[in-house]
């Protein structure tokens, strides 16, 4: 979903309370919260699928995480300043991005989908958004896909903000990652989604450019991870099975 961009924006960063005594041996760890079910943060806690997932490589790895929250557009300033080693916060790959940052393997697999409005009956799909009012997060692929179709786009800073403006009509529709999406609408009566996943996307681990010795151990991590069946574990508690 999430597309890094450089824009140098003030950090607030967070320490996590299950890392322990800070050291050298820390991975830290940059994100955006909330983005439930995938990050956010709980009476000083970081929780989410994103967060477990991290925690686990870092466990692997033999290294503590710390993770840090910081606006999303921030943090491949933040990457390349060397304030992080890591960042994990729904970040599809892509070719672009590629040349941007180095990616992991791909732990998650996603898509785009719409939200409406619970009384809406007019929208069933995206092809139903042509001339209306689209909104989505500035800066993701949610928002990449809604200037393809044919409406008026709206850009909000963060997703909260952009469902905001569809229970409040200033927009007919939202574009955004489907599970946080229904997750939205499980909890919010005034929502709804419609209509299928429209993209096929690949969430990974972002690290600095070049920084090869890192990124082979995330990735071996991740193996172990995904071999043991935990990660299709973490999918059931936070996604699939997710409240």
């Amino acid at each position: 979903m999430k597309n890094l961009m450089l824009a140098a924006v003030a950090a607030v960063a967070f320490a996590d309370v299950s890392c322990g005594n800070k050291s050298s041996n820390t991975l830290r760890v940059g994100t955006e919260t909330p983005y439930i079910p995938f990050e956010y943060v709980e009476a000083g806690e970081y929780k989410g699928f994103d967060m477990d997932l991290m925690r686990a490589v870092g466990r692997e790895m033999g290294r503590p995480v710390e993770f840090q929250s910081a606006p999303f557009d921030s943090l491949v300033a933040g990457l390349n300043a060397d304030k992080y080693d890591a960042v994990i916060s729904c970040v599809t790959i892509t070719e672009e991005r590629k040349k941007q940052d180095d990616f992991s393997d791909p732990y998650y697999e996603a898509g785009q989908i719409v939200a409406v409005r619970a009384n809406e009956t007019a929208i069933k799909s995206k092809e139903d958004l042509k001339g209306r009012k689209i909104g989505g997060q500035a800066n993701t692929t949610g928002l990449a896909e809604a200037n393809k179709l044919g409406g008026q786009v709206t850009p909000y800073d963060d997703i909260n903000l952009a469902f905001q403006g569809l229970i409040n009509g200033q927009v007919d529709a939202v574009i955004n990652d489907e599970p946080v999406s229904r997750r939205i609408a499980r909890s919010n009566p005034a929502v709804k989604v419609v209509g299928e996943v429209f993209t096929a996307e690949q969430y990974g681990i972002a690290v600095k450019k070049g920084n090869s010795a890192l990124l082979t151990e995330i990735n071996k991590a991740l193996k172990k991870i995904r071999d043991s069946g935990e990660l299709d574990k973490l999918k059931e508690k936070w996604i699939t099975n997710a409240k």
